[in-house]
């Protein structure tokens, strides 16, 4: 290892001799050489690569019989060698469950993991039968005839075309994507992972974020990530946390091909709740997997939730899926239905325990769910950990559809109910009951201000305008809510950061008929401790609509009459007045019943002819045209006369123009003949002309005077009784009238006597 190191021998140069002992090769050989190596290269080397590329980039479509190449290696393996028979069972098995596996984790064919196990079962099961018998011909052709079948099959399918042509744009957009990330500033974002490419044209491609590059940076550059990729615009629906990662440099961005388009979703829920605890499929999420809720949380109490959308978002469809599904388990349904006096109900109505289709009705319900707190606050015990359990005292549902009318910030005269529902959301959790509203748009003119962070569930679904869902969704300028189909919602969940896209099933009156008849018998009771008192709830069925009585059980009916009785609205059976009223067959004693419109009724306070013909004109239900409250002060009075009082009142809020030339009342009755009051002094007030008029006459005429009631007479009535009838809907009892009350003049009842 010391020492100068030794030269390497050189091998010996050829001398002359030698290189001149070797022939040359002539001209015609080197040519044919040349020939046959250009010909094996460009004749067959270079089409077999391009066509080894193209089948590379069309894998896919060669899935079929590349699969089948495996079973053809066993099956001759298996003859050649004459394996044991215990394993081609133990190798189907072993295939069919790595298979479920790959296909529960990565999404690489468009099939479910339970078809595609059962078909390599199937496959294996073949594949052993063929592999025990004689290998004839027989048995060659039925497998060719199975390898060329399946071919075709996958080859000519319409889902596997669309399939492949998933697969396709996929991947030249993982090839694209991190140039045009690294164009937008954002070099150093690699594709991690194989993107996952759902059914539904959903694909999420999973990224790794450098040092610098952030979530919420990514989430800026959207709109520029869409314009560099060549996709529609809003195809990039979010930049969510890859949930296979804690890492936050893992993040999956979502893009889905084309639109949101609308889905037909049946109601058939995997199972029907049994339990106030159980889950309640309400549909499914964009990656058509089944979507669930819990109203009632065990240890943690009621939740609240909130829906928006525009007329025609089935907004109402989705409080009555909730109705639906909570028959079934042991809970009490409040319904407040101020938008359709109850019918989207009437169905279900053997199984509600209460509902309200007025202003006053909706208040004294919220009146009793405040009352409720304190109540069964007495009845916590130290187990239960300051939240009652359901399996001891039944869960109450209040339902509310459109809103607007009570929990307004504007409305002076829902101060008392809006104090009521902040209570109840803010404090019942614990004591299990929840409450779950519905309006047109979530703003401070539909519900108090104070009531929106109170409720920890968001549904938005189609809006007029992208702007209006800010009340419902975090960063809500993400969604294109006004693009929403009929049916879906955008359901912004407690603890969520990211809004998930549900598509709800129709909820029809026969499956609701079909609910009250199945669950009439598991319809609970308030405990008698809290129930006896409440202030309007022993009485809650006396106001029942009589369109609403037909749809009512037994029961209920009974509890209308006993409510009834007790507010001196009906006779009792045993007293004078019932008496008269159950000998109908005797000929000598007489009861006429007439109803009064509560309309006339109540515009009669307007001394005013004009105005008080105007105002019966937007007392109507439904929507008003501006012809048709002009023609009804026509000829007395000019449309501009019409005009400055819709005016005024739209100032006031007593009404609102939906469209050009359409008008629609958004109070009450008895608060828009008020308003109508005020605001024809308002405008007297502002022309300085004080009670006595101004600009257009208003005083009245000996003619102007109400058509009331004229009571004809009758040959032979030798006595007459009128009194408030005390059938009539329109009032309440107060003071001074029979059973020691005068009832509000909706209608009156005449008895006389030969």
């Amino acid at each position: 290892m010391f020492g100068k190191p030794l030269q390497a021998a050189l091998p010996p140069a050829n001398s002359d001799a030698d290189q001149a002992s070797q022939p040359k090769r002539g001209l015609l050989e080197r040519a044919v050489r040349a020939v046959a190596r250009w010909a094996a290269y460009h004749l067959v080397w270079r089409p077999i690569r391009w066509e080894l590329r193209r089948m590379w980039n069309h894998r896919e479509f060669h899935a079929a019989w590349a699969g089948a190449i495996p079973a053809y290696g066993y099956a001759a393996i298996h003859h050649a060698v004459s394996g044991p028979w215990w394993f081609t069972p133990a190798a189907t098995a072993t295939a069919a469950f790595g298979a479920h596996w790959l296909l529960s984790r990565h999404d690489v064919l468009p099939v479910t993991p339970t078809t595609a196990a059962s078909t390599v079962a199937v496959a294996g099961a073949w594949t052993t039968a063929a592999a025990f018998a004689p290998f004839d011909p027989i048995t060659a052709t039925s497998w060719a005839a199975l390898t060329i079948g399946g071919t075709a099959t996958w080859g000519f399918s319409k889902h596997a075309r669309r399939w492949r042509s998933a697969q396709l744009r996929v991947r030249y957009s993982t090839r694209r994507l991190p140039g045009v990330l690294t164009a937008l500033t954002f070099s150093g974002v690699v594709v991690a992972a194989r993107p996952t490419v759902f059914g539904t044209g959903r694909t999420a491609y999973p990224l790794r974020l450098p040092a610098g590059v952030t979530r919420r940076k990514l989430e800026k550059a959207i709109r520029e990530i869409e314009s560099g990729m060549d996709w529609s615009e809003g195809s990039v629906r979010e930049v969510v946390h890859d949930p296979k990662h804690s890492a936050a440099s893992r993040v999956l961005l979502i893009h889905h091909e084309g639109g949101i388009k609308a889905r037909t979703v049946r109601f058939d829920p995997p199972e029907m709740p049994r339990s106030v605890y159980d889950r309640r499929w309400i549909g499914i999420t964009d990656q058509g997997e089944p979507y669930y809720i819990t109203p009632f949380i065990k240890g943690y109490g009621a939740t609240h939730s909130m829906s928006g959308g525009a007329t025609g978002s089935t907004k109402s469809n989705l409080l009555r899926l909730r109705a639906l599904l909570g028959a079934y388990t042991p809970t009490l349904l409040w319904v407040i239905d101020l938008k359709s006096g109850g019918k989207a109900y009437a169905h279900l109505l053997p199984r509600i325990d209460r509902i309200a289709v007025t202003e006053e009705q909706a208040a004294e319900m919220m009146a009793d769910a405040a009352e409720i707190i304190p109540l069964r606050a007495e009845l916590l015990l130290p187990e239960h950990n300051q939240v009652l359990p359901a399996e001891d005292f039944c869960a109450v549902e209040i339902l509310g559809d459109e809103i607007r009318t009570i929990w307004a910030k504007t409305r002076r005269s829902a101060a008392p109910i809006v104090e009521n529902t902040n209570k109840v959301i803010s404090e019942a959790r614990a004591f299990l009951l929840g409450v779950h509203a519905a309006t047109q748009y979530w703003n401070q003119d539909s519900a108090h201000p104070k009531l929106l962070p109170n409720f920890a569930d968001a549904y938005a679904g189609r809006t007029r305008y992208d702007s209006d869902s800010q009340f419902l969704l975090r960063r809500w300028n993400r969604y294109k809510t006004s693009e929403l189909p009929a049916g879906a919602f955008y359901v912004q969940a407690s603890g969520s950061e990211d809004p998930t896209l549900i598509y709800t099933p129709e909820v029809t009156d026969s499956m609701l008929m079909q609910t009250a008849t199945e669950t009439e018998t598991l319809a609970p009771t308030l405990e008698a401790s809290t129930a006896d008192r409440l202030p309007f709830y022993r009485n809650r069925w006396a106001h029942l609509p009589d369109h609403l009585l037909q749809y009512a059980s037994e029961a209920q009916k009974r509890e209308v009459r006993e409510a009834r009785i007790r507010l001196g609205m009906e006779p009792a059976p045993g007293s004078e007045r019932g008496r008269a009223a159950a000998a109908d067959d005797k000929p000598v004693r007489l009861v006429v019943s007439e109803r009064i419109d509560d309309t006339a009724a109540l515009v009669s306070e307007i001394t005013d002819p004009h105005l008080r013909a105007l105002a019966a004109a937007h007392l109507s239900p439904g929507l008003v045209s501006t012809a048709t409250s002009n023609a009804a002060v026509a000829p007395a009075r000019s449309r501009q006369w019409a005009h400055e009082r819709r005016a005024e009142w739209r100032a006031k809020e007593l009404v609102e123009q939906t469209e050009r030339g359409k008008w629609r009342r958004i109070v009450g009755e008895r608060d828009f003949v008020v308003g109508v009051l005020a605001a024809e002094e308002t405008i007297r007030s502002r022309r300085g002309t004080g009670a006595g008029g101004g600009g257009e006459a208003t005083t009245t005429g000996p003619d102007d005077t109400p058509d009331d009631l004229h009571i004809h007479p009758l040959d032979g009535v030798a006595d007459l009784d009128v009194y408030p009838d005390p059938r009539s809907p329109a009032g309440a009892v107060g003071e001074g009238g029979p059973a020691g009350g005068a009832a509000d003049p909706g209608g009156v009842a005449y008895t006389y006597s030969p």
